[in-house]
């Protein structure tokens, strides 16, 4: 018996999913760009020729510049949807990769990894409005979950793959060539996604939207102060927005999740991890990326696992993010005081245990989003996101000056490594105490403590 024709909710879904898989890909291709330095920083230090601390400032520059964007990110993708704001992305990006590809000079390399920061801070919560746009609520929390395995993949992508096509082709045209791949998914996203079902044009016979049909010559009728007046009528929406996302407390709880899970992950996947496995641990540069894969792999496995959780147990957000920080804690002091290199079993727990961190952090930012009306979703996962950005920021900053430190003091590698790493480790308790202290004032205003009701 044939089939009858598809109905229009299974079309509108089945386009949806795709807007999705294309926006997820945008993602992938940054998180390549954002974690592509981590085997290529002992190249890196040679091309560049700097130490330890300069080459922490190249990640760091990025993450500055993304978590500066981050907000306005949020709000211009809030404002003028994500398939601009997508590309527009994109097309920094390939200009930064392009730049960092061709210079030799640290200066002009720091510009280059900022306009990747950049183009960065707009990926993510691009890719949640579109899918807050086109898919049911029952999915999102999931495709949210789904979103972070592919980009994931561009994490896998800047491994392996990544090191033999360094070692094969060169700096250059490695680098170059991931330019040119973005370029292209640049022309994918202008000619594919839509940001809504059914956008009809606006004709001269359909209304405007209010906000669009007022007519800025005219003042309304409740003036505002005259130094409010002088401010562009842009710029106070964006700031009405930001403030209103800001007052509510799932915000400000899915803030700290994403502080807490993200920074530990991030710093050993961007830039630490694989110089600690080889110089602190002794492993070779195989072993070491078989381990850094392994930690994408986690990440990938866990992440719809997550997603499930935040769909069908959502009260359960919080206890997940703590308890897998808390087991992160654990094993990095374990691995820390270890006498001698930590042996291969425990280094595969500590990292396992750091591929759960992304999913975790994704928590928070899942927590931001439905706290908040969907017409800022992006502001709220924004504003949240910059949570796990200031803890990279902090932990990358943090052990980069450590290494600094030790290495002038002449220690051993393993010393060096195992100092510069314990000082990352105090952020744990200062984020969980934190997000706890807000946990609790959300059970206390609301009486649930991660379904908070919409602002």
């Amino acid at each position: 018996m044939a089939n009858g024709p598809r109905s229009p909710h299974d079309r509108t879904l089945r386009r949806g999913l795709l807007m999705w898989a294309l926006g997820s890909s945008v993602y992938l291709v940054a998180i390549f760009h954002r974690t592509s330095l981590g085997v290529a920083s002992g190249l890196a230090g040679r091309r560049f020729r700097i130490g330890p601390a300069e080459l922490s400032m190249f990640t760091v520059q990025q993450l500055v510049a993304a978590a500066a964007l981050q907000l306005p990110a949020g709000v211009l993708v809030d404002r003028f949807g994500p398939r601009k704001t997508l590309t527009v992305a994109l097309l920094v990006m390939a200009v930064g990769q392009a730049a960092f590809a061709s210079t030799h000079s640290f200066p002009l390399g720091l510009a280059a990894r900022t306009l990747l920061g950049l183009g960065d801070a707009a990926t993510f919560v691009g890719v949640l409005r579109l899918t807050t746009s086109w898919c049911p609520e029952r999915r999102i929390a999931l495709l949210v979950q789904l979103t972070s395995v592919l980009g994931m993949a561009g994490n896998l992508i800047s491994t392996v793959p990544l090191r033999m096509t360094l070692e094969r082709l060169g700096w250059t045209p490695a680098f170059l060539g991931a330019a040119l791949l973005t370029t292209a998914m640049a022309g994918v996203v202008v000619g594919v996604v839509r940001d809504r079902p059914h956008v009809a044009a606006r004709t001269p016979n359909r209304p405007a939207p209010p906000s669009a049909s007022r007519d800025r010559t005219e003042p309304p009728r409740d003036e505002p102060p005259a130094s409010a007046r002088r401010t562009p009528t842009w710029l106070r929406e964006m700031r009405a927005d930001i403030s209103a996302v800001r007052r509510v407390r799932g915000t400000r709880l899915g803030f700290w999740m994403c502080f807490t899970g993200a920074f530990s992950f991030m710093a050993f996947s961007l830039l630490w991890g694989f110089p600690f496995l080889t110089r602190g641990q002794g492993l070779s540069a195989a072993a070491a990326g078989r381990l850094l894969m392994l930690l994408v792999v986690v990440n990938m496995t866990i992440g719809p696992v997550f997603g499930q959780i935040a769909a069908t147990r959502p009260g359960s957000r919080v206890r997940v993010n703590v308890t897998t920080s808390a087991i992160v804690a654990a094993l990095w002091a374990c691995v820390l005081v270890w006498p001698g290199p930590a042996p291969l079993p425990l280094l595969i727990l500590l990292v396992t245990a750091l591929g759960m961190c992304g999913p975790s952090s994704m928590l928070g930012a899942d927590v931001a989003r439905t706290s908040n009306p969907g017409d800022r979703a992006a502001t709220a996962a924004a504003m949240a996101n910059t949570g796990g950005h200031a803890g990279t920021l902090a932990a990358v900053a943090l052990v980069g000056a450590a290494l600094n430190v030790a290495e002038a003091l002449g220690f051993t590698d393993r010393t060096t490594y195992t100092v510069a790493f314990a000082v990352q480790w105090t952020l744990f308790p200062i984020g969980v105490r934190i997000l706890l202290r807000h946990t609790g004032k959300l059970r206390t205003s609301d009486g649930q403590e991660t379904q908070p009701t919409r602002a």
